[in-house]
C-alpha cells in the first residue's frame, strides 16, 4: 500500500470579495440567509501548493468549515475538489477552501430556500464545474398557487463565474439529483433521466421510465420497475447512450417470460438460486428480474456494483435472498457475484447479503458489510473479480464489533464503540487505532464528515 505524500499539485483559485460568512470560533459555517448573492471575482492570486496523502490516515480538527447538510445528512449536497468543499446550501451554491479556511464564492438561487438539493464537481474539458440543482418555489401572486421550480447551477470552480442558470417548472414532488457527465451530457435523476448541455444548460434529451444512477464511457446506467408480468414486477437494468439517449443494452432482452407456467419457473430457478454451487454465477445475462435493488454505483472505469435481493420462490416473499454482483458498463453483463459462499473466496454464508451496504474505494477495493448480528465485512477486488477476504466483528467472535463509514485508497474508515479506527484494507487488519476522524469523503487533501449529533457536514485539511 502506497501511504504518505504525493508530488505537491497547483490551485489557481481567485480571492473572493462581499462573501456572506458567519464565524463561529475557529470553524467558517458555510450557511448563508437568503440576502447571499454572487461574489465579485477579483483578480487571482497566485498559485496555492497542496499535498494528497493517500491514504489519508492524519486530520487537522481544530479549525475548517461547517456546513448544514441536505435533511437527514445526506452526502449529496457536498463534493470536494483539491482543498474546496462545494455545499449545496438552502440558498445558494457555495465554495470553501478548507486547506487555508477562505471562502471563495457564493452563487444564490433565483427564488430563494431549496428543500432538496444536490451538487458534484464535474471535469468538462478544460473546465471544472460545481453543477448543483435545487428545487424551489416560485411564489404565487394574488390568488395564484406557489409554482415548484427546478434550478440547475453550473459554476466554474476556479472563477466563481456562473456558466449556465437553468430555471423550469416542474410538477410537486419533483426534485433533480446530479449523476454525473460524459462528454457533453450532464446527467440529471428526477422524475426519470434527463440530460442537459455542459455548455449552455439546454435540455439535449429525456426519458421518464429509466432512474439513472451512474454514467461511465458514454453510457447511463439506468433502472426501471416493470409491473406488467404476471409472473412478478421485472427490475431491469439498461444501459443509455449519453448523446442521444438511445438504449444500449438491456438485462434480459431474451424469451417471453409472461407466464406462470411450470417451465418459465424452471427457466427462472437459475436466476433465483438461493444455494448455488461453490463459484457458480447467480445472474445469466446479468439478470435482475425478480430482484429488488437496492444499489446501483460505480466500481471503477468499466464497471459498476448492484446490491439487491430476492426471492427463491416469488409468490413467497418469506424466503429471501441478496447478492452483490459486479456488472460491465459496456454490456450490461455480470461479471461476477457474490451471494453465499464462493469456494474461491470463502466467504462465509450470508442471506443478507442483499441487504448490504458498499463502499468503492476510487481502486481496485470494493468493501461490503451485512448486520447479521454484528457485522462481516467483505473485500472484494474489482478489477480481479474476487473476494480477497471476509471478517465477522461481534460480540462473541475474536474482533470487536465495527461501524464502517467509508472505503478510500485502500483503507477502510470505521468507528468502534463510536471511537474512530482505519482498516487495511489488504487484509482487514488495524492500521491507525486513533485517527480521531472517520470521514465520510475524502480525496487525501481534505475530508468531510457528518455530525449528527449537531446535523453538519466538518470539512477539514488532511495533514498526513
Amino acid at each position: 500500500m502506497k501511504i504518505g505524500r504525493t508530488p505537491r499539485l497547483q490551485w489557481l483559485l481567485p480571492l473572493l470579495t462581499a462573501f456572506v460568512m458567519v464565524v463561529t470560533s475557529s470553524c467558517t459555517t458555510l450557511e448563508t440567509g437568503p440576502e447571499a448573492d454572487e461574489g465579485e471575482v477579483a483578480e487571482p492570486e497566485d498559485f496555492l501548493d497542496f499535498d494528497e496523502f493517500l491514504p489519508a490516515l492524519e486530520f487537522d480538527r481544530t479549525g475548517g468549515a461547517y456546513v448544514q447538510p441536505d435533511p437527514g445528512g445526506s452526502t449529496s449536497s457536498v463534493d470536494i475538489y483539491g482543498p474546496a468543499v462545494v455545499h449545496a446550501g438552502e440558498h445558494a451554491l457555495q465554495a470553501h477552501d478548507v486547506v487555508n479556511d477562505n471562502p471563495l464564492w457564493s452563487v444564490s438561487t433565483e427564488h430563494g430556500e431549496a428543500d432538496s438539493r444536490s451538487v458534484s464537481i464535474l471535469e468538462h474539458g478544460e473546465t471544472v464545474m460545481a453543477v448543483a440543482t435545487f428545487e424551489t418555489v416560485r411564489p404565487g401572486t394574488g390568488t395564484a398557487q406557489d409554482t415548484p421550480m427546478l434550478e440547475i447551477l453550473a459554476v466554474d470552480l476556479l472563477s466563481g463565474e456562473t456558466l449556465w442558470h437553468n430555471v423550469t417548472e416542474t410538477g410537486d414532488g419533483f426534485w433533480g439529483r446530479v449523476i454525473g457527465l460524459d462528454g457533453d451530457s450532464v446527467i440529471l435523476s428526477g422524475r426519470g433521466t434527463q440530460a442537459f448541455n455542459a455548455h449552455d444548460g439546454s435540455l439535449l434529451w429525456s426519458d421518464e421510465e429509466m432512474t439513472p444512477h451512474l454514467v461511465d464511457g458514454g453510457v447511463v446506467v439506468a433502472s426501471s420497475e416493470d409491473s406488467g408480468s404476471d409472473l412478478y414486477d421485472l427490475h431491469r437494468l439498461y444501459g443509455i447512450d449519453t448523446e442521444t439517449g438511445d438504449q444500449v443494452w438491456e438485462t434480459w432482452a431474451e424469451g417471453d417470460h409472461e407466464t406462470y407456467s411450470q417451465a418459465a419457473r424452471d427457466e427462472y430457478s437459475a436466476f433465483l438460486d438461493t444455494d448455488p454451487d461453490p463459484g457458480e454465477m447467480v445472474m445469466a445475462y446479468g439478470s435482475l428480474s425478480g430482484y429488488d435493488v437496492h444499489a446501483v454505483r460505480s466500481a471503477g472505469p468499466g464497471r459498476f456494483y448492484v446490491i439487491a435481493s430476492y426471492t427463491n420462490e416469488p409468490w413467497n416473499l418469506d424466503i429471501k435472498g441478496g447478492v452483490i454482483a459486479l456488472f460491465d458498463t459496456a454490456t450490461g453483463v455480470a461479471n461476477y457475484s457474490i451471494n453465499h459462499d464462493p469456494l474461491t473466496s470463502g466467504i462465509q454464508t450470508r442471506l443478507g447479503w442483499g441487504e448490504a451496504s458498499c463502499s468503492y474505494d476510487q481502486g481496485t477495493n470494493l468493501a461490503c458489510w451485512v448486520e447479521d448480528p454484528g457485522v462481516t465485512l467483505v473485500n472484494i477486488d474489482v478489477e480481479a473479480g474476487e473476494a480477497l477476504w471476509s471478517e465477522q466483528f461481534s460480540w462473541t467472535s475474536e474482533r470487536r464489533v465495527i461501524e464502517p463509514v467509508s472505503a478510500r485508497d485502500g483503507v477502510l474508515y470505521a468507528t468502534v464503540a463510536d471511537e474512530p479506527i482505519i482498516l487495511d484494507l489488504e487484509d482487514g487488519s488495524d492500521l491507525v487505532l486513533d485517527p480521531g476522524v472517520a470521514p465520510d469523503m475524502t480525496n487525501g487533501t481534505i475530508a468531510v464528515d457528518y455530525v449528527s449529533e449537531s446535523d453538519l457536514f466538518r470539512a477539514y485539511p488532511v495533514t498526513g
